[in-house]
């Protein structure tokens, strides 16, 4: 029998005796499109004479152009290559077919705030099907009690491929990258939820952490759980060598394991934890100024002005009493801000030196079945 994917007509041959008993399931190797495998229409096909013709392709515009009816309402989408950006499966239309909506203009939003990293990060063969935006939910951050000043650097585009899942941090306005890259392979995702309100969207991995998303659009957590739902193996385990490196160097975007302090590719050279931790340790501020964290940094300081006013007073009326209470409070702010920036740089990969690194695209391994 000949199984063709609707999608990309990639036509692939399966024997009679191989077929399920009933109505399943497969994806497309090529597209990672969601196929429909019928027996019942094995009998109508072992005549190759009277197979029928591959059925066209879900997207009628050409690889080389994307839809009229897209371009006419957003002519801007010309600068995003239609080999990498399917643009008839990211802009959804109304009721009435008219693509000029809210939730496309937020799209093309987010999707012009990461298009120079995804224009270096996506593969030859890789296309992107699918973005949302979303809040990175740490819930380590509560107990710094300072989780909404934290939530600004926790902002990201979810980017899902036809070969992966991408999260690129922002900015809290999701106008321009920010810091940390990470990446998963659809065959690490055990399960995909919403959460109560459908406002949140819950990345349950076979191995390892989980990823919440919050803050995020009903219809863009309903999208990405709609997409992502046929392309994981739900119940099985992982193959063996399908796990992806999570973080992604932000100069060349290889995958690497976590605890790096160079890129083992490009080697250029990354921001630690412990540099940032002892900054913030000297001077509550500094640390995270270092890492980037600007407003929080300066958030802190303004801390460490208060802490330092209560302790020189302290100091001021005298007494051992009141020297130890002054020394403690002061080693208390200090080491928690430097908990709270170890945190803030374990997150992923930044960059040493804000000088341009030449980027490269390397093969790594990335899960196509």
């Amino acid at each position: 029998m000949d199984i063709i994917c609707r999608h990309c007509n990639a036509t692939y041959t399966v024997a009679d005796h191989k077929l399920p008993p009933k109505k399943a399931a497969a994806k497309c190797k090529r597209c990672g499109n969601q196929i429909v495998i019928d027996p019942a229409d094995a009998g109508s096909q072992t005549d190759p004479t009277t197979a029928p013709a591959p059925l066209p392709p879900r997207q009628a515009a050409p690889a080389s152009q994307h839809d009229r009816s897209i371009v006419a309402a957003f002519p801007d989408i010309a600068a995003y290559a239609p080999g990498h950006y399917a643009m008839s499966e990211i802009l959804k239309p109304n009721r009435r077919g008219n693509y000029s909506t809210r939730l496309n203009k937020l799209k093309l939003k987010i999707l012009a705030a990461v298009k120079p990293t995804l224009d270096h990060l996506v593969k030859e063969d890789e296309k992107i099907m699918c973005i949302a935006g979303g809040t990175a939910y740490f819930p380590i951050e509560i107990f710094f009690g300072n989780g909404m000043f934290t939530m600004l650097y926790n902002r990201y585009a979810v980017v899902a491929t036809n070969r992966r899942l991408v999260m690129i941090n922002t900015n809290h306005r999701m106008t321009k990258p920010g810091h940390y890259l990470f990446q998963m392979g659809f065959d690490e995702i055990k399960k995909v939820s919403r959460g109560l309100f459908r406002t949140s969207l819950s990345l349950t991995r076979k191995k390892g952490k989980r990823r919440i998303f919050t803050s995020m659009k009903m219809a863009f957590s309903a999208e990405l759980q709609s997409y992502l739902k046929p392309l994981i193996t739900e119940g099985q385990t992982m193959p063996q060598g399908n796990v992806l490196d999570e973080n992604l160097c932000p100069s060349c975007y290889a995958g690497l394991p976590a605890g790096l302090e160079k890129c083992t590719v490009c080697h250029a050279a990354f921001k630690t934890a412990k540099s940032a931790a002892l900054r913030s340790l000297l001077l509550p501020g500094w640390g995270d100024w270092y890492l980037g964290h600007r407003f929080l940094g300066c958030c802190e300081l303004i801390g460490s002005l208060i802490v330092w006013s209560i302790v020189l007073g302290m100091l001021a009326e005298g007494g051992t009493e009141n020297v130890g209470i002054a020394l403690l409070l002061l080693a208390f702010y200090n080491g928690f801000d430097a908990l709270l920036t170890r945190h803030m740089a374990r997150k992923g990969y930044m960059l040493e030196s804000r000088q341009p690194v030449a980027h490269s695209q390397p093969n790594m391994a990335v899960n196509t079945a």
